[in-house]
C-alpha cells in the first residue's frame, strides 16, 4: 500500500470528522441502540404473570378436568327441554374424581339453571365435604331435604341421607326434585359395582360414563340401554390423566 494512499485516506477521514453529518449519524446510531434496548425491556415487563413458569403435573391435571367439565356442561345445556335428570356414572372411585361433577354442577348453577346435586358416594359422602356441609350441619335434620350450598341455584342431597333415611331411594328423590329443579345431577362414581345400578340408571333421562378399561364401558353401556338412560358421552379417565 503506497504512502500516498494512506495520506489521502487520513485526509478524507479528517474531512468526514469535521462535517456535521458525521455527528448526526453517530447520534442516530446510539438513539437506535437506546430505542431497541428500551423496547426489549418493555416487552419483558409486560409478559403475562407466570408465563415463564413450568406447569406442574397437578396443574395440567386440573386443566384437563376443567376442560372436560366445561365440555359436558355445554352438552347438558344443549339438550332439548328442561327438568332433566343426568346420571354421571363411574366404573369406580378412581375413574370419576368428584371434582368433575362438582365443576359441572357449579357451572350449570352459574348459568341460571336451578340445579340439584344428588350424591350416591355413600362411602365418602364426598360432595358434602366439598361444600362444607358436614355432619355438624346435618345432624339435627329429622326430615331429609335438599341443602342449599354457598353457590346460588345449587342445592345438595348428601349421600349420608341415603344411609340415615334408608326408606328413601333415588327414584323418590329424583321424581320429587324434577318438579322443582331444572337440572338434577346424580353422582354415582362406582355404578359398575353398585347393587342398585339398574334402578339408578332407570331414574335418569341421560347419562355419562367415566371408565378406565373397555369392559367397564361395555357393561355400563348395557345398563344404560336396558334402562332407557340415553348415553350422551363416555370419557376415559386415562385420557384426562395423560
Amino acid at each position: 500500500m503506497s504512502a500516498g494512499f494512506i495520506v489521502s485516506f487520513i485526509d478524507w477521514a479528517k474531512g468526514v470528522l469535521e462535517t456535521p453529518y458525521f455527528y448526526a449519524a453517530v447520534g442516530v446510531f446510539f438513539a437506535c441502540i437506546l430505542f431497541f434496548t428500551l423496547w426489549h425491556l418493555f416487552r419483558k415487563s409486560t409478559k403475562a404473570p407466570g408465563s415463564h413458569l413450568v406447569k406442574t403435573p397437578q396443574m395440567i391435571l386440573e386443566e384437563n378436568y376443567t376442560k372436560c367439565a366445561s365440555g359436558i356442561t355445554r352438552k347438558i345445556r344443549s339438550l332439548n327441554g328442561r327438568n332433566k335428570i343426568i346420571l354421571l356414572a363411574g366404573a369406580g372411585l378412581e375413574t370419576m374424581p368428584v371434582t368433575i361433577p362438582v365443576k359441572i354442577a357449579i357451572a350449570l348453577a352459574q348459568s341460571n339453571y336451578k340445579c340439584l346435586f344428588i350424591d350416591l358416594d355413600t362411602r365418602r359422602n364426598a360432595a358434602a365435604k366439598v361444600f362444607e356441609l358436614n355432619s355438624n350441619t346435618t345432624a339435627g335434620i329429622i326430615t331429609p331435604h335438599p341443602l342449599q350450598t354457598v353457590i346460588g341455584n345449587l342445592s345438595l342431597w348428601p349421600a349420608e341421607f341415603f344411609v340415615r333415611f334408608s326408606q328413601i331411594n333415588i327414584r323418590i328423590v329424583t321424581q320429587a326434585a324434577k318438579k322443582h329443579y331444572e337440572v338434577v345431577l346424580i353422582n354415582a362414581p362406582y355404578l359398575d359395582g353398585h347393587p342398585d345400578r339398574r334402578f339408578i340408571a332407570s331414574s335418569a333421562d341421560y347419562g355419562l360414563i367415566f371408565y378406565d378399561k373397555q369392559p367397564q364401558l361395555g357393561r355400563l353401556k348395557t345398563i344404560f340401554s336396558e334402562n332407557d338412560c340415553q348415553l350422551i358421552q363416555s370419557q376415559s379417565i386415562n385420557e384426562l390423566n395423560a
